[in-house]
Formats: structure tokens, C-alpha cells, sequence
């Protein structure tokens, strides 16, 4: 009865840790990893094929009673540890689900896959057998679209399947098996899997096929070889990483149908032997237009000899990991490439993946070139494409920046390289940079920008030889740089023409003009500034504009020199969405082309009103937010003085005094070749009233010597025709009138003032003469002083030659200019009476000359009036003891008749026989 009540305890024990074996937890039990040389030895040559890799992976809760059966397996191969899937003959997915007939097969689960398609086995420990451990070949099958290979066993008549997937982290490139969805038929207690270095090697014929050891140990090799050697010559499938970083990793993950997962991982001795390895990559340069300034593609190749890759016996060469390539002095970024380009986002990078279809990572918008790898590894080649990264938001942090993408869709390729390209500020010239190239063993590494009037690149501006310098590290070592000069030629000019011999030549083209030609009105005025490639580089720009055609300052406020000077450290952005100037004081705007080639990339710019510049009475300040296509270069503040003659008002702009114009901005050489000035401010710019013939004359300098060199300019001249029509509508008739205040008796000095108003709507007055009455002489006896000419250009007359006052009201200027009427000496018998008007910084001189009219009257004749509006000029002559007029009778006496003769701009005339009023006695008469 005890007995009985033992048993009957211990079947409760038994039955109570049912439900405990049963929920045992999924996991790894062991796992390792052994790469084998010939002999059972480790293999630690870098760079060479092993005699096979083994992993071996014990799983946990597994079995009849399991917690959780296999599902998902990753076993994560070392980076630089790869597989190459042309080595071998694939076999058929028929052929593989085909159970093989075979006197020695017994449990008919054999494959009917050739012999020579088999690159190892599988060992399997199942419940499925009973616990039996059994080993199946592992074949190299007719993989899926998307992926480099398939490899499989016929495990008990169950696919057991793993599918290699290239790791696509930039320089990785390691292989991770993946099995997916295993059967639970198998319920795979562990697993070993033997992949071969050499599969058609003689070690390995004992294991082919029908001669697993397993199903018959003793049958020889010769039944199982592939064939001969000379007629099958043996190809590497393994081979070796070629650095020498430590340990060699292995990660293994496994998945259950449970939803358990677990990891594990393992290591193989490290490797040696990198600094035999071979590294004589060859490099290779090509501009694609070999013509002195002109857009040109550029092709950089690097060749390898990668026969050591398939080759049993010998030793996979060491990949370049880094290429820095220094392009020649000259050649340097077209700014033309701009127009039109987009730009790929470091998460657009991102999202590029071996399946990822055209422009659904990188757009299609910002690809500038071709990029192409050829690898003995991957049929077909690796095809794609070079993208402009984001400026200032990639990788390298650098406003020039590249990725290239290159893919294998069919094989699932993914290659994967962000390059930096930095641009010296003061030439411009560029050096490459590409790190962590691929590991992946390649034959062929194209790197290639693309060709046509939107090439990234300009070539020098001079036939001669250049040359590419190019260094090399290999993943091996990095100490080690491979370093080659690669010639280049520039053979011709621009369009195959003959080489440019001298400086180079600078005639640039001036056009210009008024909106609405009507003299007399207000138009916008533009100007358009040209140059052709090959010629000087615009270094400055001055002009002088016809005489009438002004601007009207009145209402607009100077932009603040605080303002302009914050303007030169902004970003483009930032200067496009948040002006440095205030909008009223912005008279006009620009629009630049800048590039190589007949396709040019163009910019926009504001012009504004700013304050006396260099002794300059006032200046215009153009300032471009310098956005060249993506590419941003801050901002560009060009001040340029304009002058007024003080004799004609002309307004011109004084290269002297203003700033020059870049040809470089953050090492990109900007090639200004098309400038556009629009002067649109309504009612801003005035037209002339006169109809004469004139001209817009410019003079520009061009830098005639090669980035961050010294060197001469070279000056050019343009005349532009300027003509205003139908001054014939516009009237003239201008009124007059003269008063002398004061004692009006013979022998008295009164004051006299003058007023003249012209019409609005009239033309201007051109040339002015007044013939006083007889009654009124200059007496020469009261001349105190005389101003010389070089105290009047000095502006340092003496106050004892001022003999009067004069005032100019113009709709021009806020205030209205005035000043002192002086005699200033000069070739004529008397002083010439000038007025020195004065004003919001500007000066203006009218110079008339004092003679006897006809009669012995006296005249005053100003044969030089600005074209310019004038609502109202008075004039104020000294009286009394200053004065120089003198009354040579009774002013009251009888009437005193004045002669006004008046010309207008539009070369119509008119004469006004106004009165002399003087203070009489009861009145003005």
C-alpha cells in the first residue's frame, strides 16, 4: 500500500511539472562560430577563401515539449566576410523540390540538385526524427528578385531556406542569412551550418550529394567530383574581411511562432596578415569637356585587379575605404548647375533602399552625375546615380556635399556612399572626398558628373596641362595612402576654337532705356549688363547717364548705414524673407545670371536708397540674396556712389567710390555674366525733356588674372543709345517777374529779386538771359571781392564775393536747394554771376555771364540750365552798401522794361517782356 501510494505521488509530481516543461521559456543554447583553414585550423589570412564557415546554434525550450518552436533565424556574418553567388552554378527551384532517386538515399529526402550547385551542408538535430541528427546539402538556388542568392536544404522532404541580405550601412556591406517561417514539422532542436570557402574543392566531394557521410561514408570522391579540375576549375565562394579590426563578430537571432525572440553572439580569432595585402588600385581622370571655360562633366574610375576574389589560392586585394581626389587648379563649381537642381534631405538619403523606385528617396531633381560599381560578386553591376546633398544639412556639415547611390534591384544591391566636397574660398578649387567607400570587393568604381550646358563643373580659363591628384587608403590599413597625379589637358577655346593667348578679351555689352520714352514723364528705367565666357571677369561698373534723366529722392527715406552694414554677414534666406533695408527706401531691383556655358542660374536682388557714400552725395545699395539654385552664399552688398555733376545735374555712378563686385563667394566662383537693373519705384526715375541724341556710357573693369592671383584689369567702354521722343506735346512758356526793393533814385544801390516759374508739364529750361533796363548798371567800384574758380570747385568762396542769394525749388528733393550768388573770376571783361545752390548734400552751379546787351543794357545769360523740374527759382541781389546794382535814374520815373529770353530742352524758345517793379512812391510800379 505504501508502494502503491509512492507510485501514485510520483505520478503527480510528473503530471504537476507537465504544464512547467511545457511553458519552458525560447532561447539560445549556444551558439559558435569557426571560420576553418585546411586541417581544422582557424583561418586568420586576411583576404583569404576558408576551408568552410560553421555555425552552430542550440535553441532552448525547443523540442516535443518545446515553449516555443523555431520560426525566424538571422545568423549576422562579420562586416567584409562575403559570399559570392557566381561562383557556383544555381539550381532550379524544380530540381530542388524534386526528391532525388538513390540506392543509397533511404529516406528519399535528397534533392535532385547538380552536385555542382552544392556550397555545404545543414546538420540538423530534430523531434521531427526522434532526436536523430541528420545532414542535408545546402545548395545555391535561382534566387528571387531582390536578393544576391538563395541557399537551401531538403530537410525530411521541408525547404529549410536562407536568404543572404547585404547589410546597407555605409562601408558595411556585411551578410546576414535569414530564414523565414521554418516549418514546426522540423522542430529543430539545434543546427549546424557548413558553408564552403572553395565548393567545387576535392576536401569536399566526400559531402556531395548522394556522398553525405551520413548516407554513405565510404564511397570515394571520384563518384562524387564535380569533374576535372582543368575543364572546372574551382571558384572561391568565401572570402575573408581584408581589415584586421579585432575579433571577428558573429551575431545569431532566433525567433519563435510564439513571438519569443532571443540573441546571441560568438567570435572567430582575429585576422592578420593585412599589411601583405595587395593594394594597387589604378586611378583614372577625365574632364569631359576639354575646352578652357567651359561646362564640363568629370569622370573619376578606380580600376582594381580582383582576381584574388575568385581565386582559390590567392588573396582578395584590400578595397579602397577612402578616396580624396583633388580636381585641377581651375576647374571649380558652375554655378550654372544651380538652375533648376534640387536637393536630397539627409531622411530623403535615408529612405533609398535596394527596391526604393526613382526619385522615391533622393529626387530625381538633384541628380548631377552617374554612379556605377562592378564587383565580380553581383551580375550585372551596381547602377545609380550622384545626388547633390542638402547644403549645411548633411553628413560633412559642408555647403557642398554629394551622395551617391548606386543598386542592384534584381540582386538587392544597395550601395550607399555621402561624399564631401570643400572648395578653397580664395580659387575655388575643389577636393573630393568620399569615406567608408564600399568593402564589397569591386572591379570598377565610377564616379562620373554629368556632361552638358548644366555641368557641376567649369574648366580653367587656360589651354595647358593640369592634373588630378588622387590619394587612396585601403580598409586594411589606413596608414597606408596610394597616392597618383592623373593628367589632364585643356587642348582648346570655348566651342573647340583656338586656345585664348593673352589676357583675355572683355567686351561687354551695355543696353539700357526708359519703360515709356515720353520726355518728360516718369518711367521705370532699366539696364542690362553682358558678358560672354571667355572673357575678363566684371570687377567694377561705372556710368554716366543722360543729362534729365534723374531720380526723384523727395519721399524716400536713406536706407540706414547700420542696415546695409548688417546686411553682409546674413544668410540668403534669411536676407530673401527679412530685409535688411526698409521697404521704402527701395527704389528698383536685380536679377543676376551667374554660371558657364549658354544656361545660366539667376538670383534676384533689391536696390535701395542710402546716404552720401566715399564723398558721394548719395548712394544706391543693391543687395542680392546670393541663392544660386540651392546653394546658398549669404549676401552680396554692392554700394555704389553716384555722383551729380554741379554743372549739369548728370547723375553718373563712380566706380572709385563704390564697392567691387566678387568673383568668389564661400570658394565658389560666381562668373557674374548678365546683370538686369530695374529701376521700377513708381514715379521714381524722370525723364529727360530733351529729345537730343544721348547716351548711357558705361566703363567696366574686368579681372583679367586667375583667382587668388594678382593681376592687371582690363577697361572697356560701352555707349548705350538713350533717346527721348515727342518733346514737341510738351509747352513751354515759363513766367518771369523782377522787383528792386529799396530807394529807387539815381545813384541808389536796391535790392533786386527775380522769380521764375515754369509750368508744369513744360520742358525745363535749357539756357536763360535777362537784359535789364538801362536804368540799372553794375557798379564796379562796390566789387569787393571775386571768388577763383578753384575756391568755387573747393566750395570755399569767400564771403565778401557773395553779392546775393539764390533758391531752386525742385519736386526732386524733400528741401529746395539754395545758396549764395557769387562773382567768380573768368575769361569774360566782367566776374561771372554764379549761383551756388546747395542742398541735401548736393551742388549745382549755375554759372552766368555778365555782359553789355546791345544798347549798353545790362544782360545776364546762363547758357547752361540743368534738365531738370524746377517749380519756382527766386533770385535775391544784395541792395545798400552790398549791392552791386545801381540805379542810373529815377526808377519811378517812367516804366522800366526787362527782356526774358528763355530756351527750353525741348528746343522751343520763348521771350518775356516783363516790367521792373520798384517801391515807388504810392506803390510798387
Amino acid at each position: 500500500m505504501r508502494r502503491l501510494a509512492a507510485i501514485s505521488f510520483a505520478a503527480l509530481v510528473i503530471v504537476l511539472c507537465l504544464p512547467a516543461i511545457a511553458e519552458a521559456s525560447f532561447g539560445i543554447d549556444g551558439f559558435t562560430a569557426q571560420v576553418l583553414a585546411e586541417g581544422g585550423a582557424p583561418a586568420t589570412a586576411a583576404g583569404s577563401h576558408p576551408v568552410a564557415l560553421e555555425l552552430a546554434v542550440g535553441l532552448a525550450g525547443s523540442g516535443a515539449f518545446a515553449g516555443g518552436d523555431l520560426r525566424d533565424l538571422d545568423l549576422e556574418l562579420p562586416p567584409g566576410l562575403l559570399e559570392n553567388p557566381t561562383a557556383v552554378p544555381v539550381c532550379s527551384q524544380a530540381d530542388f523540390l524534386t526528391p532525388r532517386s538513390s540506392p543509397w538515399e533511404k529516406s528519399q529526402s535528397g534533392e535532385s540538385c547538380p552536385d555542382d550547385t552544392q556550397v555545404g551542408t545543414i546538420t540538423l538535430t530534430s523531434s521531427h526524427a526522434g532526436g536523430e541528427t541528420r545532414t542535408f546539402g545546402l545548395f545555391n538556388l535561382a534566387p528571387p528578385p531582390g536578393a544576391p542568392a538563395e541557399l537551401a536544404a531538403n530537410a525530411y522532404g521541408v525547404p529549410l531556406i536562407f536568404v543572404p541580405a547585404i547589410r546597407q550601412g555605409e562601408g558595411d556591406y556585411g551578410v546576414t542569412l535569414r530564414a523565414r517561417n521554418l516549418s514546426q514539422l522540423l522542430s529543430i532542436d539545434s543546427l549546424r551550418l557548413s558553408v564552403w570557402g572553395t565548393p567545387w574543392s576535392l576536401l569536399h566531394d566526400p559531402q556531395r550529394g548522394n556522398c553525405l557521410k551520413e548516407a554513405e561514408p565510404s564511397f570515394g570522391w571520384a563518384k562524387c567530383s564535380v569533374g576535372r579540375p582543368a575543364q572546372n576549375p574551382a571558384h572561391a565562394y568565401l572570402t575573408l574581411p581584408t581589415s584586421c579590426e579585432g575579433p571577428l563578430s558573429f551575431v545569431a537571432r532566433a525567433g519563435s511562432w510564439q513571438g519569443e525572440t532571443a540573441e546571441s553572439s560568438a567570435q572567430a580569432p582575429a585576422l592578420e596578415g593585412c599589411d601583405s595585402l595587395s593594394f594597387d588600385p589604378e586611378a583614372h581622370a577625365l574632364l569631359v569637356n576639354p575646352r578652357a571655360s567651359s561646362p564640363s562633366g568629370y569622370r573619376f574610375e578606380i580600376d582594381v585587379d580582383t582576381s584574388g576574389v575568385t581565386a582559390p589560392g590567392s588573396r582578395a586585394p584590400a578595397p579602397v575605404r577612402k578616396a580624396v581626389v583633388e580636381l585641377p587648379a581651375g576647374v571649380t563649381i558652375n554655378p550654372s548647375v544651380g538652375a533648376g537642381l534640387g536637393v536630397c534631405t539627409p531622411a530623403q538619403y535615408a529612405a533609398e533602399t535596394p527596391t526604393s523606385p526613382p526619385g522615391g528617396g533622393c529626387p530625381n531633381e538633384s541628380k548631377i552625375g552617374d554612379f556605377t560599381v562592378r564587383s565580380p560578386l553581383v551580375a550585372g553591376g551596381i547602377e545609380g546615380a550622384i545626388f547633390l546633398a542638402a547644403p549645411l544639412r548633411n553628413p560633412s556639415g559642408g555647403l557642398l556635399a554629394v551622395y551617391l547611390v548606386a543598386k542592384n534591384v534584381q540582386r538587392g544591391f544597395l550601395v550607399k556612399v555621402a561624399g564631401s566636397l570643400s572648395a578653397d574660398p580664395a580659387t575655388g578649387r575643389l577636393i573630393a572626398s568620399f569615406d567608408r567607400l564600399p568593402q564589397l570587393p569591386y572591379s570598377q568604381l565610377v564616379i562620373s558628373f554629368r556632361e552638358g550646358q548644366r555641368s557641376p563643373l567649369a574648366t580653367p580659363a587656360a589651354c595647358g596641362e593640369y592634373s588630378t591628384a588622387a590619394a587612396l587608403t585601403p580598409w586594411a590599413d589606413p596608414s597606408v595612402v596610394r597616392r597618383s597625379s592623373l593628367p589632364l589637358r585643356i587642348a582648346a577655346g570655348i566651342g573647340g576654337g583656338p586656345c585664348p593667348s593673352g589676357s583675355p578679351p572683355f567686351r561687354p555689352a551695355v543696353a539700357g532705356g526708359s519703360l515709356n520714352s515720353q520726355a518728360g514723364a516718369y518711367s521705370p528705367f532699366y539696364l542690362h549688363l553682358t558678358r560672354d565666357d571667355g572673357e575678363a571677369e566684371i570687377s567694377s561698373y561705372s556710368a554716366t547717364f543722360p543729362p534729365g534723366l534723374l531720380g526723384k529722392l523727395a519721399g524716400v527715406p536713406f536706407c540706414p548705414d547700420a542696415a546695409v552694414a548688417a546686411a553682409v554677414g546674413r544668410s540668403g534666406v534669411e536676407e530673401r524673407e527679412h530685409p535688411s533695408c526698409p521697404e521704402a527706401s527701395r527704389i528698383g531691383r536685380t536679377y543676376s545670371g551667374y554660371g558657364v556655358g549658354s544656361v545660366l542660374s539667376y538670383a534676384p536682388g533689391s536696390l535701395y536708397l542710402a546716404g552720401p557714400y566715399h564723398g558721394a552725395q548719395v548712394s544706391v545699395v543693391a543687395i542680392d540674396s546670393a541663392l544660386v539654385g540651392p546653394f546658398d552664399l549669404g549676401t552680396i552688398v554692392i554700394r555704389s556712389a553716384v555722383r551729380i555733376d554741379t554743372t549739369t545735374a548728370q547723375a553718373r555712378i563712380d566706380s572709385a567710390g563704390s564697392d567691387p563686385i566678387p568673383r568668389i563667394l564661400d570658394g565658389i566662383p560666381i562668373h557674374l555674366r548678365d546683370v538686369r537693373i530695374y529701376l521700377d519705384r513708381p514715379r521714381f526715375t524722370v525723364n529727360p525733356t530733351s529729345c537730343d541724341a544721348e547716351a548711357i556710357s558705361s566703363t567696366l573693369s574686368g579681372s583679367a588674372a586667375a583667382l587668388g592671383a594678382g593681376g592687371s584689369t582690363s577697361l572697356a567702354t560701352s555707349s548705350a543709345p538713350y533717346q527721348a521722343f515727342d518733346c514737341g506735346g510738351l509747352g513751354f512758356r515759363p513766367r518771369i517777374s523782377l522787383r528792386m526793393r529799396g530807394p529807387h533814385r539815381r545813384a541808389k544801390r536796391p535790392s533786386l529779386r527775380v522769380v521764375v516759374r515754369p509750368r508744369p508739364g513744360d520742358a525745363n529750361i535749357a539756357a536763360a538771359a535777362v537784359t535789364l533796363p538801362s536804368t540799372v548798371f553794375l557798379n564796379q567800384a562796390n566789387l569787393r571781392g571775386v571768388c577763383t574758380r578753384p575756391q568755387l570747385a573747393a566750395d570755399r568762396c569767400l564771403p565778401g564775393s557773395a553779392y546775393g542769394e539764390a533758391t531752386a525749388y525742385t519736386p526732386l528733393l524733400e528741401r529746395p536747394l539754395s545758396g549764395k550768388a557769387y562773382l567768380v573770376a573768368s575769361d569774360n571783361p566782367l566776374p561771372d554771376l554764379v549761383f551756388a545752390l546747395r542742398g541735401e548734400g548736393f551742388a549745382v552751379n549755375l554759372d552766368g555771364r555778365i555782359d553789355a546787351a546791345p544798347g549798353g543794357r545790362l544782360r545776364a545769360t546762363y547758357a547752361t540750365v540743368p534738365d531738370a523740374p524746377v517749380t519756382k527759382f527766386v533770385v535775391r541781389m544784395f541792395g545798400g552798401r552790398h549791392g552791386i546794382l545801381e540805379n542810373g535814374g529815377n526808377l519811378c520815373a517812367a516804366a522800366q522794361p526787362v527782356r526774358a529770353r528763355f530756351l527750353g530742352h525741348s528746343n522751343r524758345g520763348w521771350i518775356a517782356h516783363p516790367r521792373l517793379r520798384a517801391s515807388c512812391k504810392g506803390g510798387t510800379r
